[in-house]
Formats: C-alpha cells, structure tokens, sequence
C-alpha cells in the first residue's frame, strides 16, 4: 500500500469515506498514527520510551528531523 495524504472539505469527507470503503481502502487522520504509536509504546512495560523519545521519534518521522 501506498500513504496518500487527501485535505478536502469536511463535508465531502462522508462521500469519500463511502467510496474507500468499497474500494477496500484504509482511511485514518494523521493523529492515529502518533496515537498508535504512544498506545504501543506505554503498553510495553520492558522498553517504556520517555515522553522525549516518543516526541523524538514522531519529529524524525513527521518532520523528517
């Protein structure tokens, strides 16, 4: 698969949501990732990053830092 990143109008995001859904696509907001992210992070009781590693991490692959 391949991340496409779509701004549209909120009110053809129904529409849209739709369309991907029968087209077998996966549609998530870019605050899923980051929050999937933490949740797996603070789930791992052996490895717990800090909250600067997690911000460190999120600014090397959003922000490419």
């Amino acid at each position: 698969m391949e991340d496409v990143v779509l701004k549209m109008p909120a009110t053809d995001v129904a529409l849209i949501m739709q369309f991907a859904s029968r087209m077998g696509w996966i549609i998530e907001s870019h605050r899923n990732p980051v929050a999937r992210f933490i949740q797996a992070c603070s789930s791992n009781n052996t490895d717990v990053l800090t909250d600067e590693e997690i911000q460190a991490e999120v600014d090397a692959v959003r922000y490419n830092k």
